[in-house]
């Protein structure tokens, strides 16, 4: 029974270690890594599992909400930014550096006074009605 309980929590651990978060109305959302082959990994676009088994493909890219984009500007300028798209009057595409997490970047923008939105920019796939 003990190492039931020790291999059940160190593979808790394990998987908390390997997991991205982000948060979604205010909610944290563990996802964990799907594996994926050259082409994939080729594409910029990485794929993950929610847990209720949902498969999600993530760019590397940061949808930001933004009022006044004088003042995001400059806490831009302290994240991996290439480039910035404009979408509407307040909606923002970050483009990151290759390589950078999206999660990251865009749970520490979620906490920027300024930014009244960050996401990663989640790729969804059509459903047919």
């Amino acid at each position: 029974m003990k190492i039931k309980i020790i291999v059940f929590l160190i593979t808790m651990v394990t998987n908390m270690l390997y997991a991205e978060t982000y948060y979604s109305f205010g909610e944290k959302i563990p996802l964990q890594p799907i594996h994926q082959n050259k082409e994939f990994k080729e594409s910029g676009i990485s794929y993950y599992q929610t847990p209720t088994g949902e498969k999600i493909g993530v760019k590397n890219e940061v949808i930001i909400g933004c009022k006044d984009m004088a003042l995001c500007e400059p806490i831009l300028d302290t994240y991996p930014v290439i480039s910035v798209e404009k979408l509407s009057d307040t909606l923002y595409l970050l483009k990151l550096e290759k390589g950078s997490n999206p999660f990251d970047v865009a749970n520490a923008l979620y906490h920027e006074d300024v930014i009244t939105l960050s996401h990663p920019n989640f790729i969804k796939k059509r459903k047919r009605r």
